[in-house]
């Protein structure tokens, strides 16, 4: 078996510009970009919110932020 070397990409984060560095295989990204398969398929071995990122730009904490848990969301309702 054939172990492909994976390339160090460099997303940042559209809303807090944190900087994240992700090991991907470049031709499984091109393959993505060209809509050859979808992302959770060609990049399998990313995690979810590393893909997300990819997607949307927005990384784990951001999008915690903007789209809090029905746990969190009933915590902030009984504070008030």
């Amino acid at each position: 078996m054939i172990d492909k070397a994976k390339d160090t990409m460099i997303v940042t984060c559209n809303h807090c510009d944190k900087q994240y560095q992700l090991l991907i295989h470049i031709a499984d990204y091109a393959a993505w970009e060209r809509g050859d398969g979808l992302i959770q398929d060609v990049l399998h071995y990313l995690t979810p919110g590393e893909r997300e990122l990819l997607i949307s730009r927005t990384c784990d904490a951001c999008w915690d932020k903007m789209f809090p848990s029905d746990d969190e969301l009933f915590t902030l309702e009984d504070d008030e």
